[in-house]
């Protein structure tokens, strides 16, 4: 009979063409992933992997066994987190938010997280939809909440909600005007995340037709540091509202009204399809919880 151990093997060398990158991720020797692989080519009776100089490809055989290998790896996970639901401690959970979450929900979901998993430690990344999708694929988190994210096969999304986005200034900038064009937009510093995040992709399409005018674009990997130099009248943003209650309601924010609206942000809920993590259900119910409490999505 196959061992679940060595279709794990086999899956993270396929996922992530390196014997040694897939000892990593399961916490064993190469030597191991190695043997493991080994017994599975001959109690298949074929060849899973052309092994060629630097490259690692599957072989016709071991992309069918692909399939099943993910197939079964998630079983296991189903059952880890839908019947041994009486054991709820996990030695680490790695979650990771991208920075719109963060400001809204990280404290009440790391508090909902020690609570539910008392005496676990619960690691927590915040960086781009991009980068917390490439940490997913390669084992690095075992959650994510991610906004229009890059495609990779080992990905899964469940949507979470939509968020709306609008261009946010200090209200000094724009005195009297009703609607703001796009002139008037690039006539300021314009503040973003650096690419390739979905804030930069956002705001240099909503301005692609008058790039000929230039583009004033500052970078900052800080959402926080953004919001401080909008709210300064240094530049101009484009956000989700919903951060910014406090500042709308005081005035020291405002939304522009401009001719082109901007589209709804999709915002997911990201795992990667091979990993076995105890009560990934729960957690991401919690997740679901918290952004339905403090109104994160739509």
């Amino acid at each position: 009979m196959l061992s679940l151990s060595a279709l794990e093997s086999f899956y993270w060398v396929s996922q992530l063409k390196s014997f040694n990158a897939a000892a990593e991720q399961l916490n064993v020797t190469q030597p191991t992933v190695s043997y493991r692989i080994r017994e599975l080519e001959t109690q298949l009776g074929v060849s899973l992997f052309h092994r060629q100089k630097r490259q690692l490809l599957l072989t016709s055989e071991g992309e069918a066994l692909k399939g099943y290998a993910e197939a079964m790896i998630g079983i296991a996970r189903d059952i880890e987190s839908n019947i041994r639901t009486r054991n709820t401690r996990l030695p680490t959970l790695r979650v990771g938010v991208m920075d719109s979450f963060a400001v809204a929900c990280l404290p009440a979901l790391l508090d909902e997280l020690d609570r539910r998993f008392a005496g676990s430690r619960i690691a927590a990344t915040v960086d781009t939809s991009h980068n917390l999708a490439k940490d997913l694929s390669e084992g690095l988190l075992d959650v994510a909440v991610v906004s229009t994210p890059p495609a990779h096969e080992n990905v899964a999304l469940e949507l979470l909600g939509r968020q709306s986005v609008s261009w946010i200034a200090s209200p000094k900038l724009f005195p009297g005007m009703d609607e703001v064009s796009d002139d008037a937009l690039l006539s300021q510093r314009i503040f973003s995340t650096p690419a390739p995040s979905n804030l930069h992709s956002l705001t240099t399409n909503a301005l692609r037709g008058n790039s000929n005018l230039g583009l004033r674009l500052n970078v900052c990997n800080s959402l926080g540091a953004i919001l401080n130099l909008v709210e300064a009248g240094t530049g101009i943003s484009i956000l989700p509202p919903r951060l910014l209650q406090e500042q709308l309601r005081r005035g020291s924010l405002t939304v522009l009204k401009t001719r082109t609206r901007l589209p709804m942000q999709e915002v997911f809920v990201a795992t990667n399809k091979g990993a076995v993590v105890r009560a990934l259900s729960q957690v991401i119910e919690m997740i679901r919880k918290v952004s339905v409490d403090v109104g994160f999505c739509s």
